[in-house]
């Protein structure tokens, strides 16, 4: 049975975030645990309120969250029609990075899944605080990241974006690859850059990502830079129809360039596909 966790503030961005992996995996026995943490609520209780009033208010926040998770269980089993997933709810004091860092470790989840930003989020900001921190802090398990503004679609056109300086063996990682089988999609090699222009070692990688992936059907796409580099992908993947990203994240990666970039805050709302960081320790 496939593990998943989805961390809930219980907004609207949260839920697309759990309706979209149930989508997903619809054919999939699943066991969800939907987490939920307060210890930002107890940080601001703690800072104002003697012990006596801060520990009352803290029960009264266990009572308030749990019955908040009974209630998006019930919503979320009655907006699906997958018998074989099951959800469970946890309400925690500590801290979300580390808590999910801990159940990962523990508890053997394959897949955590979250929305691109929480109900405090501003309505310009395109990927919230929470999300970014826990993509870069994220160890032994791949993150998938959802927008609100998504509607589910079956993922037949998968991206996955380089700039060849490393290779990952894409027939290897199971959460990109897993998906390719599973809906027999199109994985698409992107490059924001001139094919020409690569050197010794970006042209190496590239022949080595061909032959990794000559058994699957593939398309390799050279990409000229429209402002930044996270726009120039979200160009691509609205005009190409992709239905995911995917996105490879490590000490070096090129990744932390999108996160220097204004994607994070620019502002303006767009549409944009669901993103699947893979971590690796490398």
């Amino acid at each position: 049975m496939k593990k998943i966790l989805v961390p809930t503030d219980f907004s609207s961005n949260a839920y697309a975030a759990l309706l979209y992996v149930s989508k997903l995996f619809k054919d999939e026995a699943l066991h969800v645990t939907i987490l939920h943490s307060f210890s930002n609520e107890i940080s601001l209780l703690t800072s104002r309120v003697d012990r006596g009033r801060s520990d009352t208010m803290i029960d009264k926040l266990y009572e308030q969250t749990n019955l908040d998770g009974r209630r998006l269980v019930e919503k979320i089993t009655d907006n699906i029609t997958q018998k074989a997933h099951k959800f469970e709810v946890i309400t925690t004091p500590a801290t979300l990075t580390t808590t999910i860092n801990k159940m990962v470790s523990s508890d053997g989840i394959d897949l955590v899944v979250m929305g691109s930003k929480g109900r405090t989020e501003a309505e310009n900001v395109l990927m919230g605080s929470t999300t970014i921190t826990i993509s870069k802090s994220l160890v032994g398990c791949p993150l998938l990241i959802v927008p609100h503004e998504v509607n589910f679609a079956i993922p037949l056109n998968l991206a996955f974006a380089t700039d060849y300086q490393d290779f990952y063996q894409i027939s290897k990682l199971k959460p990109i690859v897993g998906l390719v089988r599973q809906y027999n999609s199109t994985l698409h090699i992107v490059h924001v850059g001139d094919e020409n222009n690569l050197n010794a070692l970006q042209q190496q990688n590239l022949e080595r990502y061909k032959n990794d992936l000559s058994e699957y059907d593939t398309a390799f796409h050279f990409l000229p830079k429209r402002g930044s580099i996270s726009h120039t992908l979200h160009d691509f993947s609205t005009s190409n129809k992709i239905d995911l990203v995917a996105l490879v994240y490590h000490k070096h990666a090129f990744l932390k360039q999108l996160f220097r970039e204004p994607v994070v805050t620019r502002v303006g709302k767009q549409t944009n596909s669901p993103t699947l960081i893979i971590p690796l320790s490398n």
